[in-house]
């Protein structure tokens, strides 16, 4: 029984077509989770500092370790939260992950090339 205005689980219009490209966006989550983390690793070696106090933590008590394993496991929470979602929808998961790891590529990319030029 659905509720009032519910609507179907089968979308149409835009999140269709982006239902239609959900593995080209995986494909973007990890090319932007290894640019994400591959920017931080370049720019710590030189001098700058992680700003997510979470991660900062991490990285002066784990090493570079944190990085990796922060990233997978946001990605973990993500995959096992994909299901809950109706049809149609799911492509919101690797659409979550991948806007804020290009801000945070995009950040730092500018940051490292204002600091370190």
């Amino acid at each position: 029984m659905a509720l009032p205005g519910a609507g179907s689980t089968t979308e149409t219009g835009f999140w269709a077509w982006l239902s239609r490209r959900e593995g080209a966006l995986w494909a973007v989550v990890v090319a932007l989770m290894l640019a994400d983390t591959l920017l931080t690793y370049y720019g710590i070696e030189r001098g700058l500092a992680e700003t997510n106090p979470v991660a900062r933590a991490g990285l002066e008590r784990f090493g570079y370790a944190t990085l990796g394993a922060l990233k997978l496991l946001a990605l973990g929470v993500a995959l096992a939260c994909r299901p809950l979602l109706p049809r149609g929808y799911t492509a919101v998961v690797p659409l979550s992950l991948a806007l804020p790891w290009f801000v945070a590529s995009l950040i730092n990319a500018v940051v490292i090339g204002v600091a370190l030029r």
